[in-house]
């Protein structure tokens, strides 16, 4: 008999040992799920910085071109945003919105970002191939544009955007619509009147991306307004290792009509390395024949790191008075943190 009182209790002790030692996993596991989640709801921080060198004519320099943190959050399923700082010259504001994640085919942005225009403004500085972006996009997109607007191809707004047709994890349809002030980056609307900016992306298959484009504005005081009009389209093909990417643009600037047009070739070499070359069209003014630019390009991308790419590009520069042909050689140096 005293032996099977000496079994029952040493069972019951472990048994009592084993569900304590469960609670404290269970507690454990509780404690840590809590903690992920309430990290995942702090703010993240990244960043990068450009070095760029730049070679012309005898002239050569170095300089910071530039310098970022990124802040992004994500309180909730259906809401996240987004501040992004620059310090290379002096600290202004690039992005700062939020999103409000409504739906897949209907969400709201609003803040400060990119326009709903091109195909090639969207891209960052991290993601763009080349040092600059092509003619057509810097002119007509916001960024160095006809209009006097350099913003970075972003302008303070709301947009609604979202996606259809979802398969494999991409949407065969995507757009974005926005109202914008139309004077760009971290500027008050001088006038009555927002700028009118959309685009639609047909994907057919996940490489494949059609693109068309629209923006009707006025820029100026009341009193002094001046159309600002750009319509085009475009077609990218990249599945990780071939690339190509083209667009054509049209715009009106008061009374100047411009246009312009790029096509970029790369080929990514066992995911460090890709050459490229360029075609790059640009007329800023349809009634001067001499306003035409045509670069050509050929530079590679090098990423020794996943968070350093190296950049080479040289461009040659033509215009109708062949004189004033030149090159550049430009390099970048790109750290992400």
């Amino acid at each position: 008999m005293k032996k099977i009182i000496l079994t029952i209790s040493l069972l019951a002790t472990v048994l009592f040992s084993t569900v304590q030692a469960q609670e404290k996993v269970s507690d454990q596991e509780e404690r840590t799920r809590k903690l992920e989640s309430f990290m995942a709801k702090l703010p993240k921080m990244s960043g990068f910085i450009n070095v760029r060198y730049q070679y012309e004519n005898d002239a050569n320099s170095l300089d910071i071109r530039r310098a970022r943190l990124d802040f992004k959050g994500e309180p909730a399923k259906w809401f996240d945003y987004r501040l992004q700082v620059d310090f290379a010259s002096s600290p202004r504001i690039i992005d700062a919105f939020v999103k409000f994640k409504l739906h897949p085919m209907f969400n709201v942005q609003a803040g400060q970002f990119k326009l709903a225009f091109s195909l090639e403004n969207p891209y960052s500085p991290l993601d763009l191939e080349t040092l600059e972006n092509s003619q057509v996009v810097s002119y007509l997109s916001g960024v160095n544009d006809l209009a006097g607007v350099k913003a970075t191809g972003r302008d303070i707004g709301v947009a609604v955007y979202g996606g259809f047709f979802k398969q494999d994890g991409y949407n065969i349809i995507d757009y974005i619509i926005g109202l914008y002030n139309g004077n760009g980056i971290n500027t008050k609307d001088n006038n009555k009147y927002k700028d009118l900016a959309g685009r639609i992306n047909i994907n057919p298959i996940r490489p494949v991306t059609l693109s068309a484009f629209y923006y009707n504005g006025k820029i100026g005081p009341d009193g002094e307004l001046v159309p600002r009009t750009r319509y085009g389209f475009g077609a990218r093909y990249d599945d990780g290792k071939i690339l190509f990417r083209g667009e054509y643009i049209k715009g009106k600037t008061d009374q100047k009509d411009s246009d312009g047009f790029y096509l970029l070739a790369g080929y990514t070499i066992a995911g460090k390395f890709q050459p490229l070359f360029k075609y790059d069209y640009m007329r800023l003014d349809l009634a001067n024949e001499n306003s035409r630019q045509i670069n050509y390009l050929v530079g590679f991308d090098y990423w020794p790191h996943s968070m350093f790419r190296l950049q080479v590009n040289y461009t040659y520069r033509t215009f109708i008075q062949k004189e004033k042909n030149s090159g550049l050689l430009g390099i970048m140096l790109t750290a992400r943190f």
